[in-house]
């Protein structure tokens, strides 16, 4: 690294720049820590630091994670700066837990590419192999455990995807010079039937407006919000067997994260839990690169788009599906109403007493082995076309053992889905931005967004190209400005 940019990395950290949160960690030599760039710590003199990518790389480098900053709860891993599609790619299908029953070999066949190739990526953009970032990133789950929570030692190990508990052991041993007790806090071997644990965010994240979203959508039963926290019960299925629970997400301001309590239940399958919560919250977006692109989007339509907006996410693949198929053309209120039965009819009961969550959303495979469909969902109040479409998206999911999560290409999903009778091009879209995570949709055929262009004069949406790839938070701005753009017409 050349002087200049150096001292421009310095003075950032020195400055506490939210910015490069997630972007860029510093070790720092005196004392053999790596900060964030949000670090409460003094500033350490500048021959003392040396900057990196990732937490990887300082961690390859002999530096072990500040207790005061808490590299673990970083946003990011420097997901959204990578120049490399293909890194792109790889880190989402990390994040969604593909190495939780594949290997890297695999890892690399997905993305149609080479194990060689894809370690000279990592190495390029990173400087750190796909198996220290792998480790780094279970280290880091650990760390986040054994500060937070209070599960054994062995449940860590496990629960932060090491297959051993000598191998959790000899990882910390030689990354960290310390063993993982270390970060156990006091009376931590205490059970419980939860955990808490925190997830990182970048600034500015408007939780507030993210939760109105979703408490415009709740299920009764089977979810709620309330004092400002999401509740959710969750099935997750791992080796053709589902773990049922539940989830509380908090927002800890003053910390930059949330605050994620989930059922004792959910611990084995953690990892998958968490790739949740990051797709539902939105979590690895970085909103000035988001502002930067869209920001001129209000001059078009004001208050189209505001700083810190996430796209609301998906808990699971099925639900997102039958939410977007019942929700077309009927008003929100009526498919809430809809979707309850649905839950109630065919959904597993919540084993945990927990007020208010009662239900679990139903899973694919119970509505596949339907018989007579019509008889079954029409009484429910849903026409036979939303029987056929549920049906039909229930048995591919099943059979054909497609997901949402950790594909490569959504246009082919995408086209698979609108071969299944009953699925138009809205609801494919509707679930490409809310479960595929696709950043790019402006959803044009919505009812209200087409109000919206007609009374704004922008029928015409090819003006909303040059917005691209982050058309789908136009879409939530659309959506939430609906009302005040309406009622002043």
């Amino acid at each position: 690294m050349d002087t200049k940019s150096f001292n421009s990395f310095y003075e950032a950290f020195k400055s506490k720049d939210k910015r490069l949160d997630g972007k860029y960690f510093m070790g720092v030599s005196s004392t053999g820590i790596y900060c964030r760039p949000v670090c409460t710590a003094k500033m350490p003199k500048k021959e003392n630091c040396t900057f990196y990518k990732s937490a990887a790389e300082a961690e390859l480098n002999g530096y072990r994670p500040c207790l005061t900053c808490r590299p673990e709860l970083a946003p990011g891993n420097a997901k959204v700066d990578s120049s490399k599609t293909i890194l792109k790619k790889a880190l989402k299908l990390i994040d969604d837990g593909l190495l939780e029953e594949n290997n890297l070999q695999e890892l690399s066949l997905k993305l149609g590419v080479s194990d060689r190739h894809l370690r000279r990526i990592f190495n390029d953009e990173l400087n750190v192999s796909p198996i220290d970032y792998i480790e780094t990133s279970r280290l880091l789950l650990a760390k986040n455990l054994l500060t937070d929570t209070k599960l054994s030692i062995l449940d860590v190990a496990f629960a932060s995807g090491f297959k051993s508990l000598r191998r959790f052991n000899a990882s910390f041993k030689d990354k960290y010079k310390i063993p993982p007790s270390h970060f156990r806090k006091e009376n931590s071997n205490i059970k419980t039937d939860t955990i808490t644990l925190k997830l990182g965010y970048k600034e500015p994240f408007r939780y507030e407006a993210l939760l109105k979203f979703l408490e415009h959508r709740v299920i009764p039963k089977v979810e709620k919000v309330e004092e400002n926290k999401y509740y959710k019960t969750l099935a997750i299925k791992k080796d053709n067997e589902y773990v049922y629970g539940y989830i509380i997400v908090a927002n800890n301001k003053d910390k930059s994260a949330l605050e994620i309590t989930l059922s004792e239940s959910l611990v084995k399958v953690l990892p998958q839990v968490l790739s949740v919560i990051r797709n539902m919250f939105d979590l690895n977006s970085d909103p000035y690169t988001v502002y930067d692109v869209l920001k001129s989007a209000n001059d078009i339509i004001p208050n189209c788009f505001k700083l810190g907006t996430r796209i609301p996410g998906s808990p699971s693949d099925f639900e997102m599906v039958v939410r977007a198929i019942i929700g077309q053309l009927i008003s929100v209120e009526k498919a809430t109403e809809v979707l309850s039965n649905f839950c109630k009819k065919y959904g597993k009961k919540l084993e945990t007493n927990i007020d208010g969550l009662e239900y679990i959303f139903p899973i694919p495979e119970s509505i596949s082995q339907l018989n007579n469909i019509y008889d079954e969902l029409c009484s429910l109040k849903m026409t036979r076309t939303k029987a056929d479409a549920i049906k039909g998206m229930a048995e591919i999911l099943t059979n054909e053992k497609l997901s949402f999560k950790g594909i490569i290409d959504s246009k082919e999903t995408m086209d698979k889905m609108l071969k299944v009778k009953g699925i138009g091009k809205w609801t494919v879209d509707y679930v490409a931005m809310r479960g595929m995570n696709e950043t790019d949709i402006l959803l044009d055929t919505d009812y209200a967004i087409k109000k919206i262009m007609k009374i704004k004069n922008t029928e015409d949406v090819s003006i909303f190209d040059k917005y691209k790839p982050y058309r789908t938070y136009l879409t939530i701005g659309l959506w939430e400005t609906e009302k005040e753009i309406l009622e002043n017409e």
